[in-house]
């Protein structure tokens, strides 16, 4: 698919699911969504390693889209915490927890710092890399009944960063060309 094809794909509402680049954005999205979200997980300790690992992963996701590009550093500044934002998080974690169980959610928080010790070179990298518990229904089902990677998206996904995303030189960069 072209990218500028790709790119009218994500702008009319992130569809359809199979594509590549939707996928990676939406796994890019659903890996970092969780930033700053008040732990539902099981223990002090999962919960403070669960944050540690998300705001890891939501720096090493802006330092490679600014290296790619600084037009993006204005853009992807990390959700206001408003209550709305807590209450989708909350809502994801405890869906996630209660569908996938404490060892889901275990796995689910092992593999984010794993994760956010790697550096990210390429969105297809990135992709090839994120362990399945990442990529399972249960995360997606989760973040789309309680509308947290909606809320990302909207945060996110702006004229501007559209603009961006349709420069092919852009897209190249992100792509690891």
């Amino acid at each position: 698919m072209p990218i500028g094809q790709r790119t009218r794909t994500i702008r009319a509402g992130l569809r359809p699911r199979n594509s590549v680049v939707v996928r990676l954005f939406q796994s890019a999205c659903a890996a970092s969504l969780l930033v700053a979200a008040p732990a539902f997980s099981q223990s002090a300790e999962q919960e403070a390693r669960f944050v540690d690992a998300v705001r890891m992963m939501e720096a090493r996701n802006v330092t490679f889209y600014v290296s790619v590009d600084p037009r993006f550093e204005p853009l992807l500044t990390p959700p206001a915490e408003t209550p709305d934002y807590l209450d989708r998080q909350r809502c994801f974690l405890a869906r996630l927890e209660s569908d996938g169980g404490a060892e889901m959610m275990e796995e689910y928080i092992a593999a984010a710092e794993d994760l956010a010790e790697k550096e990210i070179t390429s969105l297809i990298e990135l992709g090839q890399s994120l362990p399945e518990v990442m990529m399972a229904d249960v995360v997606f089902a989760a973040s789309a009944e309680c509308g947290a990677l909606t809320y990302t998206t909207e945060q996110m996904v702006t004229p501007e960063f559209l603009e961006l995303m349709d420069d092919p030189d852009v897209m190249q960069g992100l792509m690891g060309g």
